[in-house]
């Protein structure tokens, strides 16, 4: 099998360099002095340059971070190939990355989320929002992982990992900006010199009126760094804080509501809140011994989470929340044309959900009772083990293959009555008595998963690598999938999902031009969807395969002309009736073929930059069936920065031509339901140093 998956990569890897040969007509001698060094770190977890990786990774700078001054993540979520970070209300999202948007059951946990390669959450307590957990606002940089992860990534990144750089003050500001809908922001940095090391403070908060009626959110954030140094260690400590207070508008309904400039202002769920709180603390000590690099960041979570579940008949609330902590190891064995990661991970977690409902629906024994409908502990273990080789197997040519293994237990307490009754024991009124919800008796539960990956990358030239890869991905299943559940659930029916991919592209880097281009084609079993019964399962499958490509050239020493983009196709590949209808072949819901951003940059004399973007989002169905559709949009951004002495005003104007859309739609419950998105809003930023 694996000599099978080498020899693939080596043809594919042949095919592309005789093809590639024969068709640059770039000269390389006028660009091989100019080659343009990428430094990522998500692969590996240690500084890497981007060309030298076999897999498809992009990155955003502290400068692009800085010029888009994103209100909400989704406003860099479209600066990466196949990335669209969903934007729901307030500070709401939801993340897809060489995938559809996941919705409703099975949707968390497709991507890992992760600041300075730790996840945000443990294995086992996702949170599809959990951007809004991260200080990205003053991040150092962003890097998108696209596809099965790396080794050191584990369980959850099945399409792709995203990770947040923290920030890194380079001189002590103040700024404050104001903006449409009466948002204000204030940001803060500084950094000073003291006897226990460089210590360093960036803040800030933001509030936000609310575009719809009854919205808006204050949120705030704090991330403090300590960098010390003794003898050949070095120590850089992390501690980062956020809050989030939000009143939430829900999706208006009816088809094509999102065009009508009085509904899409209208706010059915004015009730509709979340508040949300976090706390992260890590310690990366690394140095080296006897020439291997070592490194090993213990760490610490906290985090809560209290919201109302508008869009649920009843409208419960939940409540849960997680204290976790663990170690992340790291050694490096560099021999000549070889080197060797090896590491061992460890996480425990101690993690609640509570769900209690306070209206009546319809009738007081309804199977969506009033009362309490859950609450749970979960105190989980996680054990991994890694190893990856990169070989030099020619002058031009390196080999990467990794394996790791992980174990994760869950030990599940009930805190309340088992089965499926009210909470107090009584009935609900149903052709057997049984209500809607099924809370299994107290228990424990293991996974095991094992993923690995074979690479191969190329040197064309001194500018131009090819790559290609195999690898597989897996996530162990959700503590909310297997022990909230439903009637007729069984928790021995929900396996770990399992991912395959493969891919193949090129990246060029040069003082004038970037390009990297990948295709893929991913197949994944195990997926977990509901029925037609309504009921949740976890036998699907799905088929995904599409193009990615990130083109920039200077069309002048002023000009940038830059496209990110991609076209995919992201299938059901399982027999299953919907409404008669059989989707296996269909198209999955929420899952746009074509994605892109085409942006012209200037940067012009007098510390004047501007840019030009127009986002691209194809249409896409909004159900298994394929019935429904949303025709999909385009929207024009305008962003500047000035800077003057040590002031810097920025400013964009955001959806420019002020058209009417829809951030993300479905349909469900006998209804189109659109998450509007805003028209034209302005913003201004003002930022001095101090």
């Amino acid at each position: 099998m694996i000599n099978k998956i080498i020899k693939l990569l080596s043809f594919t890897l042949m095919s592309s360099t005789a093809l590639l040969s024969s068709s640059i007509v770039i000269s390389d001698e006028s660009l091989a002095s100019e080659q343009i060094e990428n430094i990522v770190v998500t692969a590996t977890r240690n500084e890497q340059q981007q060309q030298d990786i076999a897999g498809a990774i992009t990155r955003s700078d502290e400068e692009e971070i800085s010029l888009t001054s994103h209100i909400h993540i989704n406003q860099m979520g479209t600066r990466f190939p196949g990335t669209w970070i969903s934007r729901g209300n307030g500070q709401e999202h939801l993340t897809s990355i060489r995938s559809p948007v996941f919705t409703g059951s099975g949707s968390c946990a497709e991507t890992l989320v992760s600041e300075d390669g730790l996840p945000v959450r443990p294995t086992g307590m996702c949170n599809v929002n959990q951007m809004f957990e991260i200080n990205s606002e003053q991040a150092s940089g962003i890097e998108v992982w696209r596809g099965a992860g790396t080794v050191v990534h584990g369980s959850n990144a099945m399409h792709g990992v995203l990770n947040v750089i923290s920030p890194l003050i380079e001189e002590n500001y103040a700024s404050i900006g104001v903006g449409s809908n009466n948002y204000k922001n204030i940001r803060l940095g500084a950094k000073a010199q003291y006897k226990t090391g460089l210590w360093q403070v960036a803040a800030n908060g933001a509030s936000d009126g609310g575009y719809k009626e009854d919205s808006g959110y204050d949120q705030q954030k704090l991330s403090v760094k300590n960098f010390y140094s003794l003898k050949d260690i070095d120590f850089l400590t992390h501690i980062s804080i956020t809050n989030l207070n939000q009143e939430t508008a829900g999706y208006i309904k009816g088809f094509n509501s999102y065009k009508d400039r009085q509904s899409r202002r209208e706010n059915l769920n004015p009730e509709a809140f979340r508040d949300a709180q976090s706390m992260r603390l890590s310690s990366k000590i690394e140095g080296n011994f006897k020439g291997y690099k070592w490194s090993a960041t213990p760490y610490f979570r906290k985090s809560k989470m209290n919201f109302l579940q508008h869009y649920l008949p009843g409208q419960p609330q939940e409540s849960n929340g997680q204290y976790s902590n663990g170690i992340q190891t790291n050694l490096i064995v560099d021999k000549e044309n070889m080197d060797i990661a090896l590491g061992i991970d460890l996480e425990r977690a101690k993690m609640y959900v509570a769900e209690v409902q306070e209206n009546i629906l319809g009738i007081a024994n309804n199977v969506r009772f009033q009362g309490k409908h859950y609450d749970f502990e979960v105190d989980s273990k996680q054990y991994a083990l890694y190893a990856n080789l990169n070989q030099k197997i020619q002058p031009d040519t390196a080999l990467d293959v990794g394996v790791r293994l992980e174990k994760l237990d869950y030990d599940y307490s009930n805190k309340m009555i088992s089965g499926t009754t009210r909470d107090d024991g009584s009935a609900c009124n149903s052709t057997d008595g049984s209500c809607r919800y099924f809370r299994p008796d107290s228990r424990s539960d293991s996974f095991r998963n094992l993923n690995y990956q074979i690479g191969i990358l190329h040197n064309l030239n001194e500018t131009t690598n090819l790559f290609a890869r195999f690898a597989t991905a897996y996530r162990a299943p959700q503590i909310n999938e297997i022990y909230r559940l439903q009637k007729e659930q069984s928790i021995d029916d929900i396996k770990s999902q399992n991912l395959s991919s493969f891919e193949f592209g090129i990246k060029r880097y040069s003082e004038s031009s970037q390009v990297e281009i990948s295709a893929f084609v991913m197949n994944k079993d195990n997926v977990i969807i509901k029925d037609t019964n309504n009921i949740v399962v976890n036998d699907g499958q799905t088929d995904h395969k599409g193009i990615e490509w990130l083109l920039s050239y200077k069309l002048s020493s002023r000009l940038t002309l830059t496209n990110v983009g991609s076209f995919a196709k992201h299938t059901y590949s399982y027999s299953r009736l919907y409404g008669d209808i059989d989707i296996n072949g269909n198209a999955i819901d929420t899952a746009p073929k074509l994605i892109s951003n085409l942006s012209l940059k200037y940067e012009g004399t007098k510390s004047l930059t501007s840019e030009l973007e127009i986002v691209h989002l194809d249409n896409y169905f909004l159900d298994p069936q394929n019935l429904h559709i949303y025709p999909g949009h385009s929207i024009a951004n305008f962003r500047f920065t000035k800077a003057l002495k040590n002031i810097n005003l920025s400013g964009q104007i955001t959806n420019l031509t002020g058209t009417l859309i829809s951030e993300r739609a479905d349909y469900g419950f006998g209804s189109y339901r659109y998450f509007v998105g805003e028209e034209r809003g302005i913003f201004i930023q003002i930022q001095r140093e101090i």
